[in-house]
């Protein structure tokens, strides 16, 4: 099914109406003016009042609103319709604001014209996350699924020994699979040891497993190298969302217990919502 894209922000130079209508009625008035016909002027200002509700009807119907651009024909009607010291000033007053809301018409179609981003919540990334390792997840099967579950869930418990066993447990059977899985086993290793770090009451600060250039396509939280505030964390982070992905995706039984703690995964990723919805 195609989308129909048109729409009255959307058509492509129809500011033009402003500087022609607003331009021509001046134009007109002088015309007028030099055969000597009375109240030629009135024309200049119908030209730019009748502009200025344009301007306004193209600002209001924008994907985004520019609130100077639709109150013009206010403007117009307090400096050229009511008598006043400005509205005097005869057509130098009447191309200065014709000129002015043709510059607005301009910033209206280019500034305006595009939908304000939406930006995206963590439950949708970590969505679309799932759905971009699916060659991932694909190879992996029901009982892979289960230990990957498994060792997730026990370092979200704290029993950070078990964790460690069930990730070596994991990367035995994984070792069966062709082709193997390097992002994969690398977020389990990278399990495996900050876990055994844990254990023993250790902080890992320099790390054996981390991941390599090549598993950036396979990470939820891909980062600029200037983003990168601690690359440790990050990688942790990274291990933690990947095996929450693929455990959900492949084992049923463990599918309502990893939903009860996606709270813990959303956490990691509004940690960094910053710099991945910017």
């Amino acid at each position: 099914m195609t989308t129909d894209t048109t729409s009255s922000g959307s058509i492509p130079h129809r500011w033009l109406a402003v500087p022609a209508i607003s331009f021509g009625g001046i134009g007109i008035g002088l015309l007028l003016a030099t055969a000597g016909i009375p109240y030629a002027i009135l024309a200049g200002v119908a030209g730019c009042v009748i502009a200025s509700f344009v301007l306004c009807y193209q600002a209001y119907h924008k994907p985004r609103k520019d609130l100077v651009s639709i109150f013009t024909p206010l403007f117009a009607f307090f400096i050229l319709v009511i008598p006043n010291e400005i509205s005097s000033g005869g057509p130098i007053v009447q191309i200065f604001f014709a000129a002015t809301i043709t510059l607005l018409a301009v910033r209206v179609e280019k500034t305006f014209n595009a939908p304000k981003a939406e930006k995206k919540t963590m439950k949708q990334i970590l969505n679309e996350y799932i759905g971009r390792i699916n060659p991932i997840i694909s190879l992996v099967d029901e009982e892979t699924g289960h230990l990957i579950a498994q060792s997730l869930l026990t370092y979200k418990f704290g029993l950070y020994d078990n964790a460690a066993e069930k990730s070596k447990e994991t990367l035995a059977r994984l070792e069966k699979i062709t082709p193997r899985q390097s992002a994969l086993e690398r977020a389990l290793l990278i399990l495996q040891e900050r876990a055994g770090g844990f254990a023993e009451s250790r902080v890992t600060t320099n790390p054996k497993h981390v991941f390599e250039e090549t598993d950036y396509n396979d990470l939820a939280i891909r980062l600029r190298p200037d983003q990168v505030e601690d690359p440790v964390a990050l990688d942790l982070d990274n291990a933690l969302i990947l095996l929450y992905a693929v455990g959900i995706e492949t084992s049923p039984d463990d599918e309502q217990a990893l939903e009860e703690h996606q709270r813990f995964i959303i956490q990691i990723l509004e940690s960094y919502k910053e710099k991945l919805t910017a």
